[in-house]
């Protein structure tokens, strides 16, 4: 079966690329491989645990859900600054021992410094931060609290990228996703049902293994704070901040104003066709860049990835459609009757999970440059999110749920159209 896999893989990659595989494209298979596996199990588990809990919980209850994990995106930001992806950057590139410590042990350092004083901020200011969500304290703070242990396991994935550990990677992919379900099925079976027991669900899940895995790459952190690393990391990362804040911006400000002009439960229906989309292509692809990132950063000569990567895309143009709303039939028909499927939402949330693919796809490509790449990234990923808030504004309140579709698809269209423009600095 796997001689059967490998023969037909290599076979699609020459009629693809007109040319033999060679060892780096093996390797990146290999490791591929890895992930593929790890990440489809923690697809099944994520897709059961989501299926589940918007069923048990109803629209409402799984909206409320949503919301939180949605505004704890926004204060995600500030905790990391984009020093992971710069971490990933820089450590890939290394292969001694010293350099990657001294990368790493810095990057948690600063990390650790960002968090708190994030922290502090948001109870400090927790009133006005609360207003300006239109929200209550208490789903701040569990937002906050969700966003800390986001940042624990964002650290430690980003590490074990960064050495290009794929094996340690796979193995630790589906483990929050198998806590995630044990747990809840436990707050299931005590009979508490709340959007609060699948919260702590994911707390438990992520804590956990974020700690785990900070554990297994424990001796490259020592108290090995190297300046020259902290300005380069910071300045990098200070780019990424921008991207990774529109970026925010542009996948989570819908739910923000559907919350805003509608209801939470109109966020819940809007969240299952956003996760078997979206969410669902972004699980894949999550695949292919954990291993394509930390590779690409190795090659001084991008131009020969991109017009690979331009001959893949048409294939997955022409295939993904189709896929992607099949599986939308699927997911909803098993999240129940409270969550109807509408074809217009489907292909509209199918368009925005093509988007997402590609746009991913490029946008790492350039951000593999180092602070050239991310510099212009972060400019356009700017200029997107200030279109996509105000489309939102203007279509929500019009269109309701449709609305938020077209502004996220209207949004992805102009920056991979601006990524492709932008392909010169390869």
């Amino acid at each position: 079966m796997k001689d059967i896999a490998i023969s037909l893989i290599g076979f699609s990659y020459e009629k693809i690329f007109h040319e033999k595989m060679g060892n780096d494209a093996k390797g990146f298979l290999k490791n591929l491989s890895y992930i593929v596996i790890a990440s489809g199990i923690a697809a099944i588990l994520s897709t059961s645990f989501n299926i589940f809990a918007g069923r048990v919980l109803g629209p409402s209850e799984y909206g409320e859900f949503t919301l939180i994990q949605t505004i704890a995106m926004f204060l995600l930001v500030p905790m990391m600054l984009g020093i992971d992806t710069a971490m990933i950057t820089y450590t890939a590139e290394k292969n001694k021992f010293d350099s990657q410590s001294s990368i790493i042990s810095t990057t948690f350092i600063l990390v650790t410094i960002f968090t708190l004083v994030s922290v502090s901020i948001y109870y400090l200011f927790s009133s006005q931060i609360s207003k300006i969500f239109s929200i209550s304290t208490d789903i701040l703070y569990l937002a906050v609290i969700f966003a800390f242990l986001s940042v624990i396991s964002t650290f430690a994935t980003g590490t074990l990228r960064s050495l290009h550990k794929m094996k340690e990677y796979a193995i630790f992919q589906p483990l929050p996703n198998l806590i995630l379900l044990l747990i809840f099925f436990v707050f299931f079976f005590s009979n508490y049902i709340s959007f609060k027991s699948a919260l702590f669900s994911m707390y438990i899940a992520f804590g956990v293994t974020g700690l785990l895995m900070i554990y297994s790459v424990k001796k490259y952190l020592r108290p090995n704070f190297k300046l020259c690393w902290a300005k380069r990391l910071i300045r990098y990362g200070l780019y990424m901040s921008l991207m990774g804040l529109a970026s925010v911006f542009y996948a989570n400000i819908d739910k923000i104003i559907i919350y805003k002009f509608l209801t939470t439960a109109d966020i819940g229906i809007y969240r299952s066709y956003y996760f078997s989309s979206i969410n669902f292509v972004g699980l894949f692809i999550g695949m292919f860049i954990a291993v394509f990132y930390p590779l690409v950063c190795k090659y001084k000569d991008k131009k020969v990835i991109l017009n690979r990567i331009n001959r893949v895309i048409l294939y997955l143009v022409i295939l993904g459609l189709p896929i992607i709303i099949f599986f939308e039939f699927i997911i909803l028909k098993l999240y129940g009757d409270d969550y109807p499927f509408d074809i217009k939402l489907a292909f509209l949330f199918g368009i925005g999970g093509l988007l997402t693919c590609i746009n991913s796809i490029y946008s790492w490509l350039i951000n593999s440059i180092g602070t050239e790449g991310i510099k212009v990234m972060s400019i356009a990923a700017i200029i997107v999110g200030v279109i996509n808030l105000v489309l939102n504004f203007l279509l929500i309140p019009m269109f309701g749920l449709v609305g938020g579709v077209i502004a996220f698809n209207v949004s992805y269209a102009i920056n991979t159209a601006v990524l492709f423009k932008l392909r010169h600095i390869l």
